[in-house]
């Protein structure tokens, strides 16, 4: 494996691991000791910043037991890590992919350093939204940057202020403030913000952010006001449409693939089922190109069904559309009350929904 960072480490925000991403936790063997380490999730709680709620449920109403995880990226990270390592797989760091080289039937993957590695029957590209492996081997349809983002925090929780829930405050479309229980004793706390005015947020200072937000999150206060003590980074998004994942011996998995909003909180476990699938097609078939024709087939309806849901809902939760914002709060706050639209939510973030009917299940 090419790894650009220079060091391996346990890094990044809060992931709410859904229902998917946990079957594949199971099935690769780490799934026990990932929920060990991540905050149980078992309900969404959604209100205006002036009271009124909007989006209250649980997963139990859609499926008895259900839950998420809230994990820390660095959790999920360390236990994949230790399981590629046991499994044989080596790490270079410091590997910045700047080229790629038809080399026979695959190819050699040129580093910034000049150092040349391969041939590879199969490059993978994994390497997030802003895939260089993409922008090397694809004509994406769609790549361009979201004009909204976030700025986040990891605070201290010991006393579980936020409970089991994945909390959600607007005000309107502008104005979103979400905290999601992470691990042991921490909460991750998101503010969105617009792209371009998040390094902006950032440089003003942690005290600042608080005397803005703080007022605004109710009996959250005290763990906004922690974000004191730890500071804030900024986050940004891409929206990425590829027509196929799959090229002449490369293939593309994860947010490379795939990346929208993380609205739904769905992006780790959809990178997760897509590894999934890749590897299962290559236990099937011997040779490449039908292997990763058929995990093209296998993806192909339930990637289009959530880019096209994240599509259609981040408009309504995080844009400058500010006008929608009143209807869509009355509009949640009656819906939610009735038990086909809660389990209809769930069974959209437990991510195995297909449209228009239907679910995804992993493969073998």
């Amino acid at each position: 494996m090419l790894e650009r960072t220079p060091d391996l480490g346990p890094v990044g925000a809060g992931i709410l691991l859904q229902h998917l991403g946990q079957q594949v936790a199971h099935r690769l063997g780490i799934g026990e000791a990932l929920r060990a380490l991540s905050a149980p999730v078992r309900r969404v709680d959604g209100a205006t910043t002036s009271g009124m709620t909007t989006m209250s449920f649980a997963y139990a109403d859609g499926v008895p037991g259900a839950m998420g995880w809230g994990v820390h990226r660095g959790d999920l990270f360390t236990l994949l890590h230790e399981a590629a390592v046991d499994a044989g797989a080596v790490v270079v760091p410091r590997c910045e992919v700047v080229g790629l080289r038809r080399s026979g039937t695959g190819w050699s993957v040129e580093a910034a350093d000049g150092v040349v590695h391969g041939p590879f029957d199969l490059v993978v590209g994994a390497d997030g939204a802003g895939s260089r492996v993409r922008a090397l081997a694809f004509e994406p349809r769609t790549d361009r940057r979201y004009g909204w983002g976030a700025v986040w925090a990891i605070v201290p929780d010991p006393e579980h202020l936020a409970g089991d829930a994945l909390v959600q405050r607007w005000r309107d479309t502008r104005t979103t403030l979400g905290l999601l229980p992470t691990g042991r004793d921490r909460v991750s706390i998101f503010w969105s913000v617009r792209a371009r005015e998040a390094d902006a947020v950032v440089a003003a200072g942690p005290a600042a952010f608080v005397d803005r937000v703080a007022p605004l999150a109710g009996r959250f206060a005290p763990l906004v006001e922690r974000v004191a003590d730890v500071g804030l980074l900024p986050a940004r998004y891409r929206d990425v449409v590829v027509g196929s994942p799959v090229g002449d011996r490369v293939v593309l998995v994860g947010d490379a693939a795939h990346a929208m909003s993380p609205q739904l909180g769905i992006g780790a476990s959809m990178g997760l089922a897509d590894a999934w699938s890749l590897a299962w097609a290559l236990r099937e078939h011997r040779d490449v190109g039908a292997a990763l024709a058929a995990h093209a087939d296998l993806r192909r309806r339930h990637v289009t069904a959530y880019r096209w849901l994240s599509m259609l809902l981040t408009p309504v939760f995080q844009s400058g559309l500010v006008p929608i914002g009143p209807p869509r709060d009355a509009a949640l706050a009656v819906a939610c009350r009735t038990g086909f639209v809660r389990r209809q939510a769930v069974s959209l973030l437990m991510g195995t929904r297909l449209l228009p009917r239907g679910t995804w299940s992993l493969p073998g």
